[in-house]
């Protein structure tokens, strides 16, 4: 059986870690940020990475907004993680 690719992860560490070349630190500060934006009203709080990412992802409309993982991390880091 195949297993399901972890579609949000693989993408928002290849714009984190390969596209920005970002430290592991700074990719795992931004995760942090996100988890705890996403945890915030606890309707994540036992949800797997992708699915906090892909909650994430959908908050904050990247699609509608034709944006990409880097835009969305960039965002990030200039709130001054």
């Amino acid at each position: 059986m195949l297993k399901h690719a972890n579609h949000y992860t693989i993408l928002f560490n290849i714009a984190g870690l390969t596209a920005m070349g970002l430290s592991i630190e700074t990719h795992k500060r931004v995760y942090r940020y996100i988890l705890e934006t996403m945890q915030g009203d606890g309707l994540y709080a036992d949800a797997s990475k992708e699915t906090i990412l892909e909650g994430y992802y959908d908050l904050e409309m990247a699609d509608t907004f034709g944006e990409t993982w880097v835009d969305l991390i960039n965002r990030i880091l200039e709130e001054g993680i």
